[in-house]
Order: C-alpha cells, then sequence, then structure tokens
C-alpha cells in the first residue's frame, strides 16, 4: 500500500466516525493508530484531551511528539497523557479521551470512568487485535463502547498495508531425561520434564474440577513450568544461533532472553540494544514482552515467538505484526516455538485464529536438527 492510499484509508475511518465519536476501532497493526486518533481530535477540536498509552516514554515523549509530527502541535498545550497504571488516579472532565491499547483496560484501572469521577464528550479506545476476555467485554458493555471501525490482520494483508507472511509452528518434544528437580522442601528427587508436567497439569485439573481455593497457584505453576522448559531454551537457543539475517525472538523470560543472547531488550534493560536493531547495527536482539507494542521494525528476516499465551488480549498477534511492515519484495518468516503434550498447544491454537491457516507450516524440532534450515 502506498503512503497515498494509507493515507485515504486513514481519512476514511476518521470521516466515518460521528462528532465527538464514542466507542472502539480495531484496527490492525501498521493502520496508523496515532495519527487516526490526532485527526479525530483535530476533526472535533476538544477543549481538553486525556491520551492513555501503555508506557511512561510512550507517554512522556512519543505521543506529545506525534502531535508536532501530525501537524497538531496547538493541541500539545491542551493535552494530558497517562499510563494505564495510573489512570485509576484521574478524575475530572475531558473534552476527548483516548484509551492507546484497549486489551490494557481493567476494572481496577477504569474505575473513575465507570463511577463516573472521570468523564469525557468523546471517548475513543483502539487496539490492533479485540481481546477475546469475557471481562473485557462486560466493560466495553459497561462504558457503552461500540466497534465503530475494523481492520483485521488478514484484511490488512490482502490491501497490502501489512506484509505478506508464512507460519512455521515448531513442535518440539519435552525430554526425558531426569533434568528437573522435584519434591518437597524435606524431599527432593530428579525427574524428567514430561513427568514433571503431567504431574502439574493434573494437579491443575484437579483444582479446576473441585473449585478448589488453589485452582490460581496450580495454573500458575504449570504456566510458569512451560514458560521455564529446557527444552524451550535449547530450542530458542538454536534458533538464534542458525537463523540467518535479522532475527527479533521474543521469550518466555527475562532470564531465557540473557542465556540466549547479551542483546537484548526487556522491562530491566535500557533501551541500548534496541536502538541498535532498529537502525541497522545490531542484527539479531532477544525481548519478552517490551517492545511487543507500539514498535515499528523494518527488515525483520525472522521474527520468534518462544512463548505464545491464549492471546486473549491480542498481545501475541501484536508482537507476531512487529515484523510485517509492508516492504517491497518481502515476505515475513514467523516461528512459533510449541511444547507437545502441554497447554502451549491450546494457547498457540488460540493466537493463530487470528491468521490466514493456509500460510502455515508444522515442522519437527527433532527433524530440523537433521535437515537444518
Amino acid at each position: 500500500m502506498t503512503s497515498k492510499e494509507k493515507s485515504a484509508l486513514q481519512k476514511e475511518i476518521v470521516d466515518t466516525l460521528d462528532a465527538n465519536p464514542h466507542g472502539r476501532l480495531i484496527l490492525a497493526p501498521r493502520c496508523g493508530k496515532t495519527k487516526i486518533g490526532i485527526d479525530v481530535i483535530k476533526k472535533n477540536k476538544p477543549l481538553s484531551i486525556l491520551w492513555v498509552t501503555p508506557s511512561a516514554e510512550l507517554a512522556e515523549k512519543d505521543i506529545p511528539a506525534e502531535f508536532v509530527t501530525w501537524k497538531a502541535k496547538r493541541y500539545v498545550s491542551k493535552l494530558t497523557t497517562s499510563t494505564w497504571m495510573s489512570l485509576h488516579k484521574l478524575t475530572g472532565h475531558y473534552g476527548m479521551i483516548i484509551l492507546d491499547e484497549e486489551q490494557f483496560l481493567t476494572e481496577n484501572n477504569s474505575v473513575n470512568l465507570i463511577n463516573g469521577t472521570l468523564t469525557c464528550d468523546s471517548l475513543i479506545t483502539m487496539t490492533g487485535t479485540a481481546s477475546k476476555h469475557d471481562t473485557k467485554k462486560d466493560l466495553y458493555n459497561q462504558l457503552n463502547l461500540k466497534v465503530l471501525y475494523k481492520i483485521s490482520i488478514n484484511e490488512a494483508v490482502d490491501i497490502k498495508l501489512l506484509s505478506n507472511y508464512k507460519m512455521k509452528i515448531l513442535e518440539c518434544s519435552m525430554s526425558t531425561d531426569k533434568v528437573i528437580e522435584a519434591g518437597t522442601k524435606d524431599k527432593k528427587w530428579m525427574t524428567n520434564e514430561i513427568a514433571q508436567y503431567d504431574y502439574l497439569d493434573r494437579t491443575a485439573k484437579q483444582a479446576i474440577y473441585q473449585n478448589r481455593a488453589d485452582v490460581g497457584f496450580r495454573i500458575m505453576n504449570r504456566m510458569r513450568f512451560v514458560k521455564n522448559s529446557p527444552t524451550k531454551l535449547k530450542v530458542a537457543q538454536w534458533l538464534f544461533e542458525n537463523l540467518q539475517g535479522r532475527v527479533m525472538m521474543f521469550c518466555s523470560t527475562i532470564a531465557q532472553a540473557e542465556t540466549v543472547s547479551p542483546n537484548t531488550y526487556h522491562s530491566k534493560t535500557d533501551n541500548t540494544h534496541l536502538a541498535k536493531f532498529k537502525s541497522g547495527e545490531l542484527d539479531k536482539i532477544t525481548l519478552v514482552n517490551a517492545g511487543g507494542t507500539g514498535h515499528t521494525y523494518k527488515a525483520v528476516d525472522h521474527l520468534v515467538v518462544v512463548q505464545s499465551d491464549s492471546d486473549k488480549n491480542g498481545l501475541t498477534s501484536q508482537k507476531i505484526c512487529r515484523t510485517l511492515l509492508d516492504q517491497k519484495d518481502y515476505e515475513a518468516t514467523v516461528w512459533m516455538v510449541s511444547l507437545i503434550g502441554t497447554q502451549d498447544e491450546s494457547w498457540i491454537k488460540s493466537t493463530l485464529t487470528n491468521f490466514d491457516h493456509t500460510k502455515f507450516e508444522y515442522l519437527r524440532f527433532k527433524n530440523l536438527l537433521n535437515t537444518g534450515l
């Protein structure tokens, strides 16, 4: 899609909105949601604006800078920015509220919107992927937020707003080596991944079936085990070493990301390595969750998702779309690591519903070790 065609699409979206719009814009990544939000502001001319965004860096630097970029500097003096974490502290009335990345909306941070101590003439929420959580849908209903415009990921690929892609689901078997410490504080023994996962899965399902008080704890134990799987670390290291070209890898944990590569970006680092990757000084980088939304990356040959989630908030899909920037003669390659026989398979299946199944290829890691890439 050319810049002219993209501008025409953005204008079409803004033109379809009534004066002082109230509702949701579900627009695939690369639609230019920030520009669209600013264009809605320019069209409606609110006297005050609250813009809520995921990170402090976006709130304090990037969003005000975008107003200048898109010729809306006159509105900066009317602009208040906030992170989602601080939204619950805000009260008063605004001409327009923009909730960027609506999937971060919770009952706690939206409390003042619901009880009426934070009000507005117009409320717009924006996201690249709609949440599948029933609790989120209930909140949208409480705030009377209807979908005003929607462009799905696959629609964005069809109109060449996003690049074409292929997805390789890399299935890996858990190890039978006794490398997992199990047992109690007083009595420990070594077991293998398969046996330990079976135990954690069984106790989680029992807790769910019996509606026990420890159900959350049991589910978290199972999820933590999948994330910290020694097999997943082995696969991540192999891919990082063997994939050629520019590689972005979203790891399961900070520890995993730092083990795979010293060139990393996450919640406990600064953006030195991220900036170098964006500029082309680095060809490979590991991340965790930071960098998965609100960033644009060019010429990425391989994007690897070591750990998916159920994608009910669309966060895994957003990570995948980081590399779908439309470029000449470019097709993105996305790798999804799947731990066979675990909840991981269900999480990945849920994520894949946002993408075109004709572009999927299922591979076995043990076969890849023999054949190579």
